[in-house]
């Protein structure tokens, strides 16, 4: 069951990223993945992303936020919790400060 969904989750964020690449700064801010590689994933097609995700074998995804960042996300109202990720990983991209 879990490498099925591993399977799911990889597929989901390669068709993601690939959708994403004509606006690289959206796709790096949305997907974490540095400029390079989303430019390799653009090139993709549907038959190498599908033997990408299958074989791999672990998770493409990371999450992004130290424990301190999603300790506060979880504690924040539900309509402020897309801002204050952005926010965080935005100012995280630049160098520059952190929301704790």
């Amino acid at each position: 069951m879990e490498q099925r969904d591993i399977l799911k989750i990889n597929r989901q964020l390669l068709l993601l990223t690939r959708q994403m690449a004509n606006d690289s700064d959206a796709a790096e801010l949305m997907t974490g993945l540095s400029k390079p590689v989303i430019d390799k994933i653009a090139t993709l097609d549907m038959e190498e992303i599908e033997e990408l995700a299958e074989t791999v074998g672990v998770s493409l995804y990371t999450l992004r936020f130290s424990d301190s960042v999603f300790t506060r996300l979880l504690q924040l109202p539900r309509d402020a919790r897309s801002t204050y990720a952005e926010a965080t990983l935005a100012g995280n991209s630049r160098g520059g400060a952190t929301f704790p």
